[in-house]
């Protein structure tokens, strides 16, 4: 249980990271703070390390294809750094990767349950975009009902995938029978 609380804020501390280097133009900030997220989650391992920075490796390019195509038809906009227009910046994808350490960890209750990442990624994903507007580093459409919709339908989508990645066919486990 400690390691998960421990994941958790590692992710939370990166996350706030990555954000605040984003709307600053210091991308190299952002991936520095994702590595030692990631470099403390690898610490705390007791096996698998390669297959475990395949999954990172696996989220970090499935965000940047999910932010790019939200970038490229607008859902959100990035204020604070130069980028190459319509493609997901460095800074986004080193929290993709960050995030990619839950899901073995403080996330790992949802393996099997596809319905409930489901709908934690439909409200979780949006309001961690609206954090991240908060902050200035992004800037959600004009019509803020669409990029919330957009936002809950993609991570409802994508937060399932990610999880199957992360677990594969596992299921979930039952609660003992007391006698």
């Amino acid at each position: 249980m400690i390691r998960k609380i421990v994941n958790l804020a590692l992710f939370d501390v990166g996350w706030t990271f990555c954000v605040l280097s984003g709307k600053h133009d210091r991308p190299w900030l952002a991936v520095a703070a994702a590595v030692a997220v990631v470099g403390a989650n690898l610490c705390m391992l007791d096996g698998k390390r390669w297959e475990y920075l395949r999954l990172l490796g696996l989220v970090a390019a499935i965000g940047f294809c999910v932010d790019s195509a939200n970038l490229f038809i607008g859902v959100f906009a990035l204020t604070g750094s130069p980028h190459v227009p319509y493609l997901c910046p460095l800074w986004l994808v080193a929290l993709w990767a960050a995030f990619g350490t839950t899901l073995r960890s403080s996330l790992s209750w949802l393996a099997g349950r596809y319905w409930l990442s489901a709908l934690l990624g439909a409200v979780a994903g949006p309001v961690s975009y609206a954090g991240g507007a908060g902050l200035g580093a992004a800037a959600l459409a004009p019509n803020r009902v669409f990029s919330i919709a957009a936002l809950a339908v993609t991570w409802a989508l994508v937060m399932p995938l990610l999880v199957w990645l992360a677990h594969g066919r596992e299921a979930p486990r039952a609660p003992k029978e007391v006698p």
